[in-house]
């Protein structure tokens, strides 16, 4: 199923914020996703639209937002442009996601919530027009089984990013994942610590009987898991749709 282009161009201030969001909500229903799916891309296109108004543009500098949606086969695509001040995520360090109430930051959390409801996020710019480009997509597919869940991962595993993944894949088996995927075709580096957090989140998936998968490595990534025999610890499927197939043909 694919459908052409929905677009909306609004002015880059904060009362814009509420029309672009009921645009993306009301474009993923249109284009047969669930009212949860239409949520998630509500709230990552909120956050994204935010940190573009506040941030990229400024006093001193005004601008459009322009928001284009669109579903392409099993993807549901969120693209949106601005002219401001182009944006390194690099930059944002991993949210804290453990400390207490009175030490804990509350800094990147927007991209954190942006890379949790969504797929893939990737940043661009354009020097040709001009334009900052955000692009998001969703996966759009068949029902999963009960128990199973994908989990995005975007960025760096290292040792700061270690305890933000923990409460990532911990929250998701206490709501029910008992078989987790996590799908590293975001992940751009990956050293022993993260390779730590990974085996310690696989051993305690496996002692309440559930299972930690692993799939769409690149390169790099999978380089290191090769040079630590980490490949013979886990099960790594080449792509989402491999470990979707391999964990539902295990319930029929």
């Amino acid at each position: 199923m694919s459908t052409g282009p929905a677009e909306l161009k609004l002015p880059g201030v904060l009362e814009s914020l509420s029309e672009l969001c009921a645009f993306a909500y009301q474009t993923a229903l249109d284009n047969g996703l669930n009212e949860h799916t239409a949520w998630e891309i509500e709230l990552a296109v909120d956050e994204a639209a935010t940190n573009i108004i506040q941030h990229a543009y400024s006093e001193a500098q005004h601008g459009d937002v322009r928001l284009v949606c669109q579903r392409v086969g099993n993807q549901f695509i969120i693209q949106l442009y601005d002219r401001g001040v182009p944006f390194d995520p690099d930059t944002v360090p991993p949210p804290d996601l453990v400390s207490s109430i009175d030490t804990r930051e509350a800094g990147g959390l927007g991209l954190y919530l942006m890379g949790r409801m969504m797929d893939d996020v990737r940043f661009s710019f354009n020097p040709d027009t001009g334009e900052n480009e955000l692009r998001m997509s969703k996966h759009v597919g068949t029902r999963l089984p009960e128990d199973v869940r994908v989990v995005p991962v975007q960025g760096r595993i290292d040792a700061t990013a270690a305890p933000a993944l923990a409460t990532i894949v911990r929250e998701t088996a206490d709501a029910g994942g008992r078989r987790i995927i996590l799908d590293l075709s975001g992940v751009t580096f990956l050293s022993s610590s993260g390779l730590r957090i990974l085996l310690m989140l696989a051993r305690e998936l496996k002692a309440s009987n559930g299972e930690l998968r692993l799939c769409a490595l690149q390169p790099a990534v999978a380089e290191v898991f090769a040079l630590t025999g980490f490949t013979q610890i886990f099960t790594i499927h080449r792509t989402r749709e491999e470990a979707l197939a391999a964990l539902t043909s295990t319930t029929e």
